[in-house]
């Protein structure tokens, strides 16, 4: 971008904040704000990501163990098997505590008559940052207690993801791409025997162009549709609901992108 327009348009940013949020900060104050990637941080997160970076590195080599010399039918098989063992295995380690972040969320929202909490990543301007009570909260020893009292409901909105989610064409895309990632999966193993470390690194990335640019043509076109793009929303937990950014809340790294066994 040239200077003049960069400057152009921090002039437009800096006006719009500036300006816009005032109506927001005097007309809704029931917005909070919570920062998950210093969440993800906190050391049973932590501990967990670890653990689950160590499980799947033992399920690669035994994937590749399991697949070798086997039908491509089999080896789809196969592949389908190990992908339920590591979803499972997430499950076991960050249901839990996801569980207890969420509780101690809500339950801070609740005691400052939130009705929204959303990620810090998304705020501009304006909110109340509740991420200090929450850390507190959930490294308390004990239960985290789900709050008694539900805060009024808020003037911002929000929608539940996961029905539009169920929607036949959504549905529809998303089963397509998860079948053409499976395929892909048994083409990297294919193609990957006998390679130098180099080699299967440019076969690695070049699925993972494929891959991206499969779910761009695909899915991008439907959440765009559903103008999900900018402020995807989770639904209400607790005492309100929270809006959460695209992208997981603990993401173990690479797990939307085919690696190397």
């Amino acid at each position: 971008m040239p200077a003049s327009g960069a400057v152009a348009a921090g002039l437009v940013l800096a006006l719009f904040i500036a300006l816009a949020p005032q109506a927001l900060a005097t007309d809704i104050v029931d917005i909070g704000f919570v920062d998950q990637q210093a969440l993800g941080s906190l050391k049973p997160f932590v501990d967990a990501q670890r653990q689950f970076a160590q499980y799947r590195g033992g399920m690669n080599g035994q994937f590749m163990a399991a697949v070798k010399g086997k039908s491509d039918a089999d080896k789809q098989k196969i592949f389908n098997d190990f992908n339920q063992k590591l979803a499972a295995k997430q499950h076991e380690l960050f249901d839990q505590l996801l569980a207890r972040a969420q509780t101690a969320i809500a339950a801070v929202a609740a005691n400052k008559s939130l009705g929204v909490v959303v990620d810090k990543q998304i705020v501009v301007f304006g909110g109340q940052e509740i991420t200090g009570d929450v850390i507190a909260l959930f490294n308390q020893p004990g239960q985290v207690v789900p709050p008694v009292n539900t805060p009024p409901a808020s003037e911002v909105g929000y929608v539940d993801q996961s029905q539009l989610d169920a929607l036949p064409k959504f549905k529809a895309a998303n089963d397509e791409f998860i079948q053409y990632r499976q395929k892909l999966g048994v083409d990297l193993t294919k193609q990957s025997a006998g390679k130098t470390d180099a080699q299967k690194q440019q076969i690695v990335d070049s699925f993972n162009k494929q891959l991206a640019d499969e779910q761009k043509k695909e899915i991008q076109p439907i959440i765009d549709y559903l103008e999900l793009n900018s402020v995807p929303i989770m639904g209400r937990v607790g005492a309100g609901a929270i809006i959460e950014p695209e992208h997981e809340q603990v993401p173990p790294e690479g797990l939307g992108d085919v690696e190397l066994p």
